[in-house]
């Protein structure tokens, strides 16, 4: 039997082999999570934090408002500091995840 280290260091390996293989123009948020060696947990919170700007999103249009900038600033704030924002927002963006948000997000990062 291998002992766990082994195991844990062909499992890296493999990782590493499947970020190469992966389709990095259908899913570049996945990929980019993934080279940057983000646990579950990690992961998980980016979503549970996009999911809150969404609603806020939705609260501050139904209010009228056209300036969001200042759910960027909360994003921005909140983001895995191995992570761009900039970067990050056109890869979930690019995957389709969250589009109303970092639709928004696009464009005034292109600003």
């Amino acid at each position: 039997m291998e002992s766990f280290e082994k195991r844990m260091a062909n499992l890296e390996y493999y990782q590493k082999m499947l970020i190469k293989m992966a389709d990095a123009e259908k899913y570049p948020f996945y990929v980019s999570v993934m080279k940057a060696g983000l646990s579950a947990e990690e992961i998980e919170e980016i979503h549970r934090i996009c999911r809150e700007l969404e609603d806020m999103l939705a609260e501050q249009k139904e209010q009228g408002l056209l300036n969001y900038e200042s759910l960027l600033t909360l994003f921005a704030g909140q983001l895995n500091y191995k992570l761009s924002v900039d970067d990050t927002i056109i890869h979930l963006h690019k995957q389709g995840l969250y589009e109303p948000l970092m639709g928004e997000f696009r464009n005034i990062i292109r600003k």
